[in-house]
């Protein structure tokens, strides 16, 4: 089972009353896995500290989860405004820096300049997910790790989904900022290839949920999701992926 991040439980955490009273709360894992994936990350890595970039950090949620380390240098990006409405509960989270960008532009980091490279639930509201990958990719060193998040769908409905997007946004009933991609697996899996990266790890997150609801207290019932979403990635809701950058050979 994941172990749980620090700050989760506490008052001005930003997750509703009835996740927090829950002992695994299903909106968590989104950012709970990727916690323990970047603790795992620390544990195998030679002692120096790892830069880790989070990219589309909307209020830091995943940052204030991160372990309190100086083995960990942390720097946020998003939209300017996004920045700006949400400077409080960003100060809250203590980012080592903030860095202001448009994530469908280049990045401003530089080339191979990250250890980590993180984005949670992004990508599908951008509309050029490559391109994004892209950058991810560029500004991760060789060796360095990529942790991904987003919803998944079976292909057949995923490719509805996306034409009624498309449809949405031609008429105006769908605003920029809101997704207008969808995923299945075998569409990531070539994004991944395409972009030269390798997957470490890939699975859906969970099955069934309703916030607050009994089950979300029984590990068992965590353990059937977490078993769900290996076998079954498309009908897994939101996929998780552990993904490796090659080194460089000789």
């Amino acid at each position: 089972m994941f172990e749980e991040p620090d700050g989760l439980r506490k008052d001005d955490f930003p997750l509703d009353p009835k996740s927090k009273s829950t002992k695994y709360p299903i909106r968590a894992i989104r950012y709970w896995w990727a916690v323990n994936a970047v603790l795992d990350e620390l544990r195998s890595t030679l002692k120096r500290p790892l830069i880790l970039s989070d990219a589309g950090i909307d209020r830091g949620i995943f940052k204030r989860l991160l372990p309190k380390t100086d083995d960990l240098y942390v720097i946020g990006m998003d939209l300017e405004p996004s920045l700006k409405f949400n400077a409080e509960e960003l100060h809250t989270a203590h980012f080592n820096e903030l860095k202001p960008c448009d994530l469908d532009q280049k990045l401003p980091l530089d080339d191979e300049s990250v250890d980590i490279s993180v984005c949670l639930h992004v990508l599908e509201h951008l509309p050029r997910p490559e391109f994004a990958l892209s950058e991810l990719n560029r500004i991760l060193k060789p060796g360095g790790l990529m942790l991904l998040g987003f919803p998944v769908k079976p292909k057949f409905f995923a490719k509805i989904r996306e034409k009624q997007f498309a449809k949405d946004f031609a008429s105006y009933k769908r605003t920029l900022g809101r997704h207008q991609h969808s995923f299945w697996p075998s569409r990531t899996r070539k994004m991944i290839k395409d972009a030269g990266l390798e997957l470490e790890f890939m699975a859906g997150s969970w099955f069934i949920r309703k916030r607050g609801a009994w089950w979300e207290n029984s590990a068992l019932w965590m353990r059937f999701n977490q078993l769900w979403g290996t076998l079954f990635p498309s009908l897994g809701q939101e996929l998780c992926l552990k993904i490796r950058k090659p080194p460089v050979q000789g």
